[in-house]
């Protein structure tokens, strides 16, 4: 078996997944797999190799806003969606979330829609940059911080809400 990912890592091999996927091939190469795994110094070279399915697997990082829409990566009609995902469910979930202004309702159903993208299986969390923030029970009313925080939704998404002492 031989199988070829690429990562998005400038070439240089600094992607945080980078020697991950170099440390699995050496285990997978003992019992006779091939994973080749190539760190791409072109960013369009490896939109393309994931555009085309000339690798069977690619690994990049990026950034997503407080209140992603998901329509293009994720909706079967979606500019952006590679893998090809045609789920009926998934699609109500993103159209529910793009036409409702209730934030709470939103975020739900970005987190139910996430859950049914892992069930794909077209996406595989390895890690999550965050921000690691720190409040002072002192000058903060800790009962009035954002509950259930994501990298999508954090204290600052309902800054409003904040009291201090």
């Amino acid at each position: 078996m031989e199988y070829q990912i690429n990562i998005g890592a400038s070439g240089n091999g600094d992607h945080p997944s980078f020697q991950t996927l170099t440390n699995a091939a050496a285990a997978l190469k003992t019992i006779g797999f091939t994973l080749t795994v190539n760190d791409m110094a072109n960013a369009s070279d490896l939109f393309a190799s994931y555009q085309s399915g000339a690798a069977e697997g690619w690994v990049a990082a990026w950034q997503s806003t407080n209140d992603p829409d998901m329509f293009q990566l994720y909706h079967s009609q979606g500019a952006t969606n590679y893998y090809t995902i045609n789920d009926a469910d998934l699609d109500e979930l993103i159209m529910a979330a793009r036409q409702t202004t209730d934030q709470e309702a939103r975020k739900a159903m970005y987190k139910e829609a996430m859950e049914i993208i892992l069930d794909w299986g077209v996406e595989l969390p390895v890690y999550q940059r965050s921000e690691a923030t720190i409040f002072s029970t002192e000058r903060v009313n800790i009962d009035t911080i954002a509950k259930d925080q994501t990298p999508y939704w954090t204290y600052k998404s309902e800054l409003n809400n904040l009291e201090l002492n």
